[in-house]
């Protein structure tokens, strides 16, 4: 990875900057405070957003709401670009996902979650946040660090980069799996099914013979029993036919019985059928009498007043209504001339006035006059008296006529409801006898039928049906006892059956145990191979690592003392402790050795052990290292910081390498020089 350019808005002491590097020995030089270990800790958080400390106030310029890290960076020949963005939030300072992105040239690559982008990130440049602070970025007074360790401290910080630790602590994990298998060894070869299973089987071959035989047994009996089934059922099925029989029989005696009672039922009451026949035969006869005398008294009236029916009757009434009323009329008109002629004669006896003129009569005519008026009245009385008897004679005549009329309609109606009533009792007679004999026809139909129930139930015998069930009795209890045989041998069976598997069950854990024991006895075996294999890798790998190790810090150190035209061999111990061997053989150990050699030797070994871990963890070269304030207690004096640029710049095995100074001697040797100061306001 090769950074090309980094931009800082609001960023510590960076209100809007943009910082570019090239390839090579890149040296960000400046005085104290103003903002070079801001671009550092910049790089840091765009590249994994994580804050150094508990928060991020140590970024977020103050008084400033919001702030952004850009960087521009190259890998595997293509560009990417990464933003971050830091905002406050009640009272906090939290990263604004709003703006996270990752681009690849003009392609976003992820954007808005920060998981995605730190994923797709690390699988770009292939480290993580660790591996860029333990590796990449170097930090004040750390590049001689690893030098100043005691050996015990390197081995146990470099056995536990390069993974040795997991195999001593594998060493250590299988220890208890060991003796936990050795237990379960020594307890399968005291397992008392293990060490007798001969024994077991043995049992086993004898309960199989014997089952064997028991089955033979109840398949013989199974044979009885399907024969003394048959004849139970044959036997059953005899009586079962005898049974209904029997019922059939039982059957026909009530019948009997119920056909007797109805026999005498039916005579009783044919009986009084016929007695009732009799009575309403005897009433007949009275009824026809009765009606006989009705039409004698009707004829009689009938003669009486020389008629033949009702109609004359009536038509002679009409016509004596029509004379009486004729005679009632004339009756009235005489009794009113009567009076008439008794009002005129009053007047003429009391005045000599003509009673129609009013005129004055003479005593003579008016004697004349009274005489023909008493004459006339007399007549007129004399035709009311005779008009009188007339009527009088034909009223009676009229009441007799119309008596006779009244008598005759009751007579009719009473010979009509006696007619009706004849016709009825006639009608009823003739239902009763034909009752009467419908009745003697089933009289005569159950009489034959209780012949043939008689003859039926005489040719039954009981005797049969007890036979038939005794027979069934021993034939069922044949049966069953050979059923309970069965039962009682397929218990046996049962039993060895369950025997057999529970002895089946202990051979086969016994030989599943026979097989544990040898699969154990393997395990023991290889994990006590394992532990074995384990402590003595360890020192065969750190042999292969030192060897990589030497051989990288040699390279570097090549790289580094061309110029000084000084010729180094590195030798590595067990404990990763370098030595520098001059051109006569001289062994020289890290603390004997002066500044300039010291500083070459601190800065090969770092670069060449981030060189191998980046190989073997990654697959990757290291082709960014920075150095943060490498100068720190080092002076001018004995050119040690002369040496260390020198250094830098010979240092041909990483493609960027980036400084941050206050050092200008330092800065002198670089190919790119960023100088960085800080404006007023």
């Amino acid at each position: 990875m090769i950074i090309r350019k980094l931009t800082l808005k609001n960023i510590r002491s960076h209100m809007d900057s943009v910082v570019e590097f090239e390839e090579g020995f890149n040296c960000v030089v400046g005085g104290v405070g103003v903002g070079k270990t801001s671009i550092l800790l910049s790089l840091h958080f765009v590249l994994f957003g994580e804050p150094l400390h508990r928060s991020y106030e140590y970024l977020l310029r103050e008084n400033k709401n919001r702030g952004q890290v850009t960087v521009e960076f190259e890998h595997g020949g293509k560009t990417y670009r990464l933003t971050r963005a830091l905002k406050r939030e009640r009272n906090r300072i939290v990263q604004d996902t709003n703006e996270l992105r990752l681009w690849e040239n003009e392609k976003i690559l992820a954007w808005g979650k920060l998981a995605a982008v730190q994923e797709q990130l690390q699988s770009i440049i292939g480290m993580d946040k660790k591996m860029f602070e333990e590796f990449v970025w170097i930090q004040q007074e750390k590049l001689k660090e690893i030098l100043n360790m005691t050996p015990s401290e390197r081995q146990r910080i470099l056995d536990e980069l390069f993974g040795f630790s997991s195999f001593q602590k594998a060493w250590e994990r299988l220890l208890p799996y060991q003796r936990h298998y050795q237990a379960i060894k020594d307890t399968l070869e005291r397992d008392p099914d293990v060490v007798g299973i001969n024994d077991l089987k043995n049992q086993y071959e004898e309960l199989a013979s014997d089952l064997i035989k028991l089955q033979v047994e109840v398949e013989t009996l199974q044979l009885e029993a399907e024969e003394a089934e048959k004849a139970f059922k044959e036997a059953e099925e005899k009586l079962r036919s005898l049974e209904t029989l029997e019922k059939r029989i039982n059957e026909l005696k009530e019948e009997k019985s119920s056909i007797s009672a109805r026999l005498n039922e039916n005579q009783g009451y044919i009986d009084n059928l016929k007695t009732l026949v009799t009575k309403k035969e005897k009433e007949l006869n009275r009824v026809r009498e009765f009606l006989e005398q009705l039409k004698t008294e009707k004829q009689k009236i009938l003669t009486q007043f020389s008629k033949k029916n009702l109609s004359e009757i009536q038509t002679a009434i009409e016509k004596m209504d029509v004379k009486l009323t004729e005679l009632r009329n004339k009756t009235a008109e005489l009794r009113t001339n009567v009076e008439k002629l008794e009002e005129t004669v009053l007047i003429l006896e009391g005045e000599s006035v003509c009673p129609t003129c009013q005129r004055e009569i003479e005593p003579s005519y008016k004697e004349k006059l009274t005489s023909r008026l008493q004459f006339e009245k007399i007549k007129a009385e004399q035709e009311m008296i005779r008009l009188k008897v007339e009527m009088e004679g034909l009223e009676t005549e009229y009441k007799e006529i119309l008596n006779a009329k009244n008598r005759i309609e009751v007579l009719n109606a009473q010979i009509n409801e006696t007619q009706k009533s004849v016709r009825e009792k006639e009608e009823e007679i003739t239902n009763l006898n034909k009752e009467v004999s419908e009745r003697e026809k089933l009289q005569k139909d159950l009489t034959v039928k209780f012949g043939k129930i008689e003859e039926e139930i005489s040719k039954f015998k009981i005797e049969g049906v007890e036979k038939a069930r005794k027979i069934r009795e021993e034939k069922l209890l044949t049966y069953r006892k050979i059923l309970d045989t069965i039962d009682h041998y397929k218990k046996l069976i049962e039993e060895k059956n369950t025997s057999l598997t529970l002895l089946e069950k202990r051979i086969s854990n016994a030989e599943q145990k026979v097989i544990q024991k040898d699969t154990v006895e393997s395990i023991v075996k290889i994990i006590g191979g394992l532990r074995i294999a384990y402590k003595e890798i360890i020192p065969r790998l750190r042999k292969t690592y030192i060897e990589g190790l030497r051989e990288a810090i040699q390279s570097v150190l090549d790289s580094l003392t061309v110029e000084a035209e000084k010729s180094f061999y590195v030798e590595v111990d067990e404990e990763y402790t370098p030595n520098l061997v001059g051109d006569t053989g001289f062994k020289r150990e890290a603390g004997f050795l002066s500044g300039g050699e010291r500083t070459w030797l601190a800065l090969a070994y770092r670069v060449g052990l981030g060189q191998l871990i980046m190989e073997a963890k990654t697959g990757q070269n290291l082709e960014l290292l920075i150095l943060d304030e490498p100068t720190e207690a080092l002076g001018t004096e004995d050119k040690s910081i002369e040496t260390l640029a020198s250094a830098i710049s010979n240092l041909k095995a990483v493609r960027q390498i980036i400084t941050v100074t206050h050092s200008e001697e330092l800065a002198k040797e670089a190919s790119t020089r960023i100088l960085v100061v800080k404006k007023e306001g």
